[in-house]
C-alpha cells in the first residue's frame, strides 16, 4: 500500500501545479494577505500590546499564522467532495483500496504543493519584518515538530466535511462554514487570547486551535516545556480521534450511497 500511496500523492502534486503560471502566482504572491495583517495590527498596537502580545511578538505570531494557513487550505477539498457529488465514490467501493487512507494519500500531496509558497512567504516575512525568535531552541523544535500535526489534523477536518455531501449533495457551504471554523477558532483571525473567556474556553475544545495558536505558543514561550508538549499531545489525539471519527462516519454513511437512482 505505500507504493500506491505515494503514487496518490504524486498524482495528486502534480494536478495542483498543472496550470505552471498559476502555481508560480500563488508561490510569489500569496503573502499579499500577510502585509494586509501585519500593518493593521502594527497600526493596533503600536509601541504597546494587546493580549500579551507586543509588536515583536505579534509580527511572529502573524507570519507563524500565515504559514500555517496557506498549508491548512492547500489540500483538495473539491476532489474529494467531487468524488461523492458526481457518483465516483460508487467505483472506489469496487476497488480493493482503502478509501479514507487513498484520500488522505491524496489530499498531502495536494498540500505539499503549497509548500514552497509557504517557506518563501514566510522567509520572505522573517526577513523584512525581523519578528521575534524562538524562546530557546527546544521552542524552536517543538514547534516545528507541532507543526507536523497540521497534515492530518487538515486532512481530518476536510474528510469529514466532504462526507457530509453523502446527506447535502452539495459542498460550497460546507466548505465555507469549515474555513471560517478554522479562520476563527484556529487564532488565525484574532489570537485566542484577545477572546472572552468562555469563547476560548470553545476554541481550545476543538481541534482548529491547533493551527495557529498551539505553534505560536510554543514558539513565543507562552506555554512551558510541560506544557507545549501536552499541546503535542492534543494535536496527536485529535489527529487519530478525527481518523477515527471519520471512518465510523464513512461505514454509517457509505450504506445509503445513491448512484442514479440505484
Amino acid at each position: 500500500m505505500a507504493n500506491l500511496d505515494v503514487a496518490l500523492a504524486t498524482i495528486s502534486f502534480k494536478r495542483k501545479i498543472a496550470y505552471k503560471s498559476t502555481w508560480f502566482f500563488s508561490v510569489l504572491f500569496g503573502e499579499w494577505s500577510l502585509l494586509a495583517g501585519l500593518a493593521v495590527w502594527n497600526h493596533l498596537i503600536g509601541d504597546g500590546e494587546i493580549g500579551g502580545y507586543d509588536w515583536d511578538a505579534m509580527k511572529a505570531y502573524l507570519i507563524i499564522g500565515f504559514l500555517t494557513g496557506t498549508l491548512a487550505w492547500a489540500g483538495s477539498d473539491w476532489e474529494m467532495a467531487g468524488r461523492i457529488l458526481d457518483g465516483m465514490v460508487a467505483i472506489d467501493l469496487t476497488k480493493p483500496v482503502d478509501f479514507q487512507r487513498a484520500r488522505a494519500a491524496e489530499y498531502i500531496g495536494g498540500m505539499t504543493a503549497s509548500i514552497p509558497s509557504a517557506i518563501l512567504g514566510t522567509a520572505a516575512a522573517a526577513l523584512l519584518f525581523r519578528p521575534a525568535g524562538p524562546v530557546s531552541p527546544l521552542a524552536a523544535a517543538l514547534t516545528a515538530f507541532s507543526l507536523l500535526f497540521i497534515f492530518p489534523l487538515a486532512f481530518g477536518i476536510s474528510y469529514l466535511a466532504t462526507l457530509a455531501c453523502f446527506l447535502t449533495q452539495r459542498f460550497l457551504g460546507i466548505q465555507w462554514a469549515k474555513d471560517s471554523m478554522v479562520a476563527f477558532f484556529s487564532g488565525m483571525m484574532i489570537p485566542v487570547a484577545l477572546m472572552p473567556v468562555w469563547l476560548q474556553g470553545v476554541a481550545w475544545a476543538l481541534p482548529f486551535v491547533h493551527f495557529t495558536t498551539t505553534p505560536a505558543s510554543i514558539y513565543l514561550g507562552r506555554v512551558d516545556t510541560a506544557g507545549a508538549l501536552g499541546l503535542i499531545a492534543a494535536e496527536a489525539a485529535w489527529a487519530v480521534g478525527l481518523w477515527v471519527i471519520g471512518r465510523l462516519i464513512w461505514r454509517r454513511l457509505v450504506k445509503k450511497v445513491t448512484v442514479h437512482g440505484g
